[in-house]
């Protein structure tokens, strides 16, 4: 017995605005969570990346850094928060304004 090809096709959000062709098709409201010239993979691209640097920094720091840091991630809801916190203060801290 064949099997018959799906009558549905998977739709993936091209990241049109205000509406993607996917949300067209089914009649749904769109909803971003990137940036308006920002695709969901170099959203998640640069997410990682940053990423990847807070766990550089506490690769790299004495273990008194490393605890403040570890503390800054601890005291905030969700790690995008404390991630711009450590970036803030490492900007400060490079800078000389510390």
């Amino acid at each position: 017995m064949n099997k018959l090809p799906s009558l549905t096709t998977s739709l993936k959000c091209d990241g049109v605005r205000p509406s993607c062709k996917c949300c067209i098709a089914k009649a749904t409201h769109c909803n971003y969570s990137v940036t308006p010239g920002v695709t969901q993979q170099q959203a998640m691209k640069n997410q990682l990346e940053t990423y990847k640097h807070v766990l550089s920094l506490l690769r790299e720091s004495t273990m008194e850094d490393a605890e403040v840091l570890v503390k800054m991630i601890k005291s905030r809801d969700n790690l995008s928060d404390a991630v711009m916190d450590i970036q803030a203060a490492t900007r400060l801290h490079y800078s000389g304004d510390c």
